[in-house]
């Protein structure tokens, strides 16, 4: 009998070495890599928790939350982890799901107590909310708001919703407007506001004792955040369901073990199984999306997770149910382009000490001829834009990703998260789905010169027209620049050389009124992009007036065409037609774009 439970003790020994030698790897692989990027400037602070077949392997805070205050990150210490609160916005609409206030099938205009901005024509259900296939319009417009009195989500839904701008369910967008409402569903069927009921229902029974959908400024209560080495201010966030959770590394270990695990007191198994599994495609071979969470991979084992990004906090959290394995990270600044490969990076790293092994895809023996995959050499751009409104303009400025087609049938494509650099992608045995030579991110070419790839799966890629919206708007704003710039140089120039040199200057009105046309057109450019900061953050108001302000150089341009034609008619006329031109392209300009008090 004693030899049996010596062997046993043997037995437990040898196999725990193994496993505290992991741990330790993973902490020391944790700490310096954390440290090596506060050094380099990427962020002050971090929290990261890591827990792993029930137990914490980790919960810990690294550098500083709040420089200015010498304020260590702990474990404790609360960040704001932005959209990573989508996933708990789901669990608490799918508690009400199973107990019967919710329906997952009936439309959602028929479950909310309040009229949207814009009412859906078409039947949306929970599920397109949740797996962010609504097809509602982006909005920005009144994004942010100056203080924690004057955030209303409820407000906001019912003067901003945006319309939609396609069938639901049929192509994937990420939306905020989205889960806000599914959040505004929470609160209409449970009675009680939405940071309240998750608090009760979500925070308490896991004991998340200090997250909160609830926003303070309040550096003794949440980490600052950083651009480089400034402070970023802090803003109140309207759409509080989509991404205003504030937690910590332990909060997260207790709600990460609690899917994991499927514990009855966040939800049930079907629920889970909703949350943990594709409900929406856009190919089949590529990540698709759950409700509250999005597939990906961890080392090449299936996972799920959800990102996180406000006020310069980028943040992650993905679970990986075969391995048992949840991992948690929130970083409290930016430095560039870079940092978008900081939170990948790490995981990178993590997945070769915890999902070593993994082997990769077959290559397609026959890979797709190169003329077959020329028709998607380009650039693109994500389907997540304004299509209604003066923040329209946007679109002109998202940024791009290009895909080569190489001869030997591979992609090149330029680096998916935006941080620079390009990938080498072959193709797999499914034709048009590649995956990186090098890694395990996926990309499917669609029909349309579309792509989605498992990096971005929340959002569709599509082709850039070589002559488009996006190419003839940099060429009138460069012609109005340039224009303008000239002008305002050589106008004042040539009438200083006339009276250095005392010499009569002709037509000085028609000359000042030239001068005040490129002016105020240059000025007017600058004041629509603070009426898109205005808009931006709440200033509604303020920011629909400047709006109008384009109308002051096409005021002037028509006087300055009435004196020109009466004293200045025949001379001069090269230099008439260029201002005219670049008054008349920038009034076309706004209008195209709908930057104009008629289109708030």
């Amino acid at each position: 009998m004693k030899t049996g439970w010596v062997a046993m003790v043997v037995v437990l020994l040898f196999t725990a070495v193994p496993v505290q030698a992991q741990e330790q790897e993973v902490r020391t692989y944790t700490e310096s890599y954390i440290e090596e990027q506060i050094q380099e400037g990427s962020f002050h602070g971090a929290s990261v928790s890591i827990v792993q077949d029930g137990e914490v392997v980790l919960s810990e805070g690294y550098g500083f939350a709040n420089v200015q205050n010498q304020t260590e990150a702990e474990g404790d210490t609360l960040f704001r982890a932005g959209s990573v609160g989508k996933s708990m916005t789901a669990a608490a609409v799918l508690q009400l799901v199973e107990d019967g206030a919710l329906s997952l099938e009936a439309p959602i205009t028929d479950m909310l107590s309040i009229t949207l901005a814009n009412e859906p024509e078409e039947t949306v259900t929970i599920p397109d909310l949740l797996t962010h296939t609504a097809g509602f319009d982006e909005t920005v417009i009144e994004f942010y708001t100056d203080s924690l009195e004057n955030v209303s989500y409820t407000r906001f839904l019912e003067e901003r919703t945006p319309r939609l701008k396609r069938e639901p369910g049929t192509e994937v967008e990420y939306s905020n407007v989205g889960l806000t409402i599914a959040g505004q569903l929470v609160e209409d069927a449970s009675g009680v506001p939405f940071p309240e009921y998750v608090n009760e229902n979500i925070f308490e029974p896991l004991g998340m004792e200090n997250s909160s959908f609830e926003q303070h400024e309040d550096p003794s209560w949440v980490s600052a955040s950083y651009v480089g080495g400034e402070v970023f201010p802090y803003s109140y966030f309207h759409m509080v369901p989509a991404g205003s959770i504030t937690t910590s590394a332990d909060d997260m270990a207790r709600y990460m073990t609690a899917h994991l695990e499927r514990d009855p007191a966040l939800a049930s198994e079907n629920s889970y199984t909703l949350m943990h599994e594709p409900q929406f495609h856009m190919h089949e071979d590529v990540a698709g999306m759950n409700f509250g969470h999005y597939e990906s991979q961890f080392g090449g084992v299936d996972a799920v997770r959800h990102d996180g990004a406000i006020d310069a906090f980028l943040s992650s959290m993905i679970l990986v149910p075969e391995l048992d394995l949840g991992i948690f990270i929130s970083t409290n600044g930016v430095n560039g382009l870079d940092s978008q490969r900081v939170i990948p990076d790490f995981l990178d790293g993590l997945a070769e000490i915890l999902a070593p092994g993994v082997e990769q895809l077959e290559t397609a023996d026959n890979p797709t001829d190169q003329s077959e995959l020329d028709s998607y050499t380009g650039s693109y751009t994500m389907n997540r834009t304004n299509e209604y409104g003066p923040l329209s303009v946007m679109q002109v400025f998202n940024p791009t990703i290009s895909v080569e087609a190489e001869s030997d049938g591979s992609l090149l494509v330029e680096d998916l998260r935006f941080s620079g650099g390009w990938t080498a992608m072959e193709e797999t045995m499914t034709p048009l789905v590649f995956q990186e030579e090098e890694g395990y991110e996926k990309l499917a070419l669609l029909e349309g010169e579309r792509f989605v790839s498992s990096v971005h799966p929340m959002m569709v890629f599509e082709k850039v027209p070589a002559v488009g919206e996006r190419t003839i708007s940099y060429v009138v704003l460069g012609f109005i620049g340039a224009v303008s710039v000239f002008f305002l140089l050589v106008i004042p120039v040539r009438g200083l050389y006339r009276i250095i040199r005392r010499r009569k200057v002709p037509n000085k009105s028609h000359r000042i009124l030239a001068f005040f046309t490129v002016f105020t057109l240059l000025l007017s450019a600058g004041v629509l992009t603070a009426a898109v900061q205005l808009l931006v953050y709440g200033s509604v108001t303020a920011g629909t007036f400047m709006l109008a302000v384009p109308l002051v150089p096409l005021l002037l341009a028509l006087i300055y065409a009435l004196f020109w034609r009466r004293a200045d008619f025949g001379k001069s006329t090269f230099g008439f037609i260029l201002i005219q031109t670049a008054v008349v392209l920038f009034a076309a300009f706004a209008l195209y774009w709908q930057m104009t008090p008629f289109h708030v």
